[in-house]
């Protein structure tokens, strides 16, 4: 079985982020890991698609902290998963606190 390596992040949404939906979100940070191209760990099965985990959803028109769990296939140094997914995020979204 392969291994997954967890990272997990809180992003924190503001302004204009707001008005998205947790759906929405998901698909701006899948799209945002795959533009950074790092190493994800993908999920078994007909659609195949980046392993990961939400705690809690923020409701739509607050602002917040979220976060997150994205498993990579293997070791990565924290440093490289902040710059990289820093530079693929819209400005409303911040990553305040990785590890």
């Amino acid at each position: 079985m392969e291994e997954k390596y967890p990272v997990k992040i809180i992003i924190l949404k503001t302004k204009d982020m707001v008005y998205f939906s947790q759906l929405d979100l998901i698909i701006i940070l899948e799209r945002a890991l795959r533009r950074a191209q790092l190493p994800l760990y993908y999920t078994k099965g007909f659609r195949p698609h980046p392993k990961l985990s939400f705690k809690n959803a923020i409701k739509v028109g607050v602002e917040g902290n979220e976060e997150v769990t994205i498993y990579f296939s293997k070791p990565i140094e924290l440093k490289k998963v902040l710059n990289s997914l820093t530079e693929q995020l819209p400005n409303d979204l911040k990553i305040i606190q990785i590890s």
